[in-house]
């Protein structure tokens, strides 16, 4: 294993981050963990990387977040099989996974990022920035957007990446911590 102590993600960890759509977030609250699927954005400032989501209030994801802001982010690069038609001809997304887990293929990287969440106060000048980074992330189409971010029961997080662990296909771990 290899430890660099840097501020900086490598670039094709940002690149990574900016070409992605999808993010698995991983949530704790008294020992319980939870995991979700979560449209995000990536932003830096100054060098420090920075995550942005938004989340109804009314979630375990939310709740745990108040609980406890240490949170955990995963993405990949992988990349399934072909795009195959049910045998009804219509696409089934469940049937679609199941038939290409074996085609899967590891192109090249796992990203685990560990970080601290902050709910931004509604009021505040932050929440319409960040709100707007998102919001205008080409990445989330716009009924995800209308759903996930525009809805007024959503909050929006802020994920501050504290470090980052990446794995290849031969299980070569470099991790990077601020």
């Amino acid at each position: 294993m290899t430890k660099v102590n840097c501020l900086r993600l490598p670039e094709h960890v940002t690149k990574l981050l900016k070409s992605k759509r999808y993010v698995h977030l991983a949530t704790a609250k008294d020992n319980v963990p939870h995991a979700s699927l979560m449209n995000y954005t990536y932003y830096s400032k100054n060098e420090t990387p920075y995550i942005i989501l938004s989340t109804p209030r009314d979630t375990t994801k939310y709740r745990n977040i108040e609980s406890n802001p240490h949170v955990s982010l995963l993405i990949h690069d992988w990349v399934a099989g072909d795009d195959e038609l049910a045998p009804s001809g219509r696409r089934n997304s469940l049937y679609e996974l199941l038939a290409n887990m074996n085609k899967a293929e590891i192109r090249s990287v796992s990203v685990m990022l560990n970080g601290r969440a902050r709910i931004i106060d509604p009021a505040s000048e932050d929440y319409k920035f960040y709100k707007s980074l998102h919001l205008n992330n080409t990445l989330v189409d716009e009924a995800q957007a209308e759903t996930f971010i525009q809805n007024e029961n959503n909050s929006v997080v802020l994920i501050t990446v504290d470090s980052c662990q990446i794995t290849n296909t031969n299980n070569e771990v470099q991790t990077y911590e601020s």
